[in-house]
């Protein structure tokens, strides 16, 4: 007798505007924040003042003001996170791990406990959650 061995199924993914393949080249977009021009945040880094282009729980951009790679400062800010209940005071080291040809300098946020990165990610979610309402709001019906 002749047993016909099982073929392994095979996955299939419909290949829908839900479902496309992620751009493997751009990842960094589904938990940070990006400011618009007129809600831009600023801090001290090396002594100098910057603009925060994005952020995230992982770190931020920011403009360049003569910075090289790997420079790294003891940043503060103070977070807007509405019914936050806890401290909005964030405060860590953030390191550039690259700065890109548009002049913007990309950092890591290191030694940050879970809260913090809690912190960050709560502030980047009421931030989404703003933006898309104010997005709502502007539709007309």
């Amino acid at each position: 007798m002749f047993w016909k061995k099982a073929k392994p199924k095979s996955e299939t993914v419909p290949t829908t505007d839900i479902l496309a393949p992620l751009d493997t080249q751009n990842q960094r977009e589904a938990f940070r924040y990006v400011f618009s021009y007129h809600e831009r945040l600023t801090l001290r880094f090396l002594g100098r003042t910057v603009t925060v282009v994005d952020i995230s729980a992982s770190g931020m951009a920011f403009l360049d003001q003569g910075f090289s790679q790997y420079d790294a400062d003891h940043i503060q800010m103070d977070l807007d996170i509405p019914n936050y209940r806890e401290s909005t005071f964030f405060s860590a080291r953030a390191r550039i791990l690259f700065i890109s040809r548009e002049r913007i300098c990309h950092c890591i946020f290191e030694n940050c406990t879970i809260e913090q990165y809690e912190m960050l990610h709560k502030y980047v979610l009421e931030l989404q959650k703003k933006r898309l309402k104010c997005r709502t709001h502007d539709i007309a019906y």
